[in-house]
């Protein structure tokens, strides 16, 4: 068994020692215009905030990831040495993104960038001492890119995260749905709402879908547009995410 499995894991001293270590705002958004916003976590909860719309792809993925059991953003401060006019040596602390507890990886403490050229000395500085932080807390480090992901997977990732919610009739219906899919895979999303008719219509019947789908009960091609039309079938492997390979470096595998 791997080392890293948090599933039955008390929570309560990392709730307390991985607070949000800085306040969400947008006094600099005059020098780099940037979206701040927040939304509820279904995983953790509580609300989330986010200082871009990189950060707000990154956490909506972390919550439809069934492998990331918690996230904690702004969770810790490093300290940056500086020299000061007179040559005094000060520190100022810099507040990575976030860190993961994913199921099978160590702890992944993040930075969330626009893009590999949004860098300079400073957030090399800073690189250098997260590393640093990382490797004496035996966690991995790591610099993310989320808008480097194909427009259309973006998409995808907000639209399935509008449907995490879990809603009382689905408890009546998830099991049937699943067998459904397996009996009659590949199968459309309409295919499947429509098989619950007239018992319940297509308002009811397609959130239910598409709540399967963000909660990783089937899958479809994450590359197209989700929609009435999409195919979805049950996974080969029930570990198997698509995304993996394009946020958390892992390999492509197979479903």
């Amino acid at each position: 068994m791997c080392q890293h499995q948090y599933l039955n894991k008390n929570w309560i001293e990392e709730d307390k020692q991985f607070y949000p270590k800085r306040r969400v705002d947008n006094k600099i958004s005059w020098q780099k215009p940037h979206i701040i916003g927040s939304f509820y976590s279904h995983k953790m909860k509580r609300t989330v905030q986010y200082h871009s719309l990189n950060e707000c792809y990154f956490y909506y993925y972390l919550e439809l990831d069934h492998e990331t059991i918690r996230y904690y953003v702004q969770p810790v401060e490093v300290p940056i040495p500086i020299l000061s006019k007179i040559g005094d040596k000060k520190f100022w602390q810099h507040v990575p993104d976030v860190l993961v507890f994913r199921n099978g990886s160590k702890p992944l403490l993040y930075q969330i960038k626009e893009a590999p050229g949004d860098l300079g000395e400073k957030f090399l500085r800073c690189n250098q001492r997260c590393e640093l932080m990382a490797k004496e807390q035996n966690w991995q480090y790591d610099v993310i890119y989320p808008k480097r992901i194909p427009e259309v997977v973006l998409e995808n990732i907000t639209y399935l995260h509008g449907y995490l919610r879990h809603r009382k009739y689905y408890e009546y219906l998830i099991d049937d749905a699943i067998f459904k899919v397996k009996l009659g895979q590949p199968m459309l999303v309409n295919e499947l709402a429509q098989s619950f008719y007239p018992a319940f219509n297509q308002s009811e019947a397609r959130p239910l879908t598409f709540h399967l789908l963000a909660k990783g009960l089937i899958h479809t091609n994450i590359l197209e547009k989700i929609t009435g039309d999409s195919v979805i079938h049950i996974p080969a492997n029930s570990n198997a995410n698509l995304l993996d390979k394009r946020f958390f470096g892992k390999e492509e595998g197979t479903e």
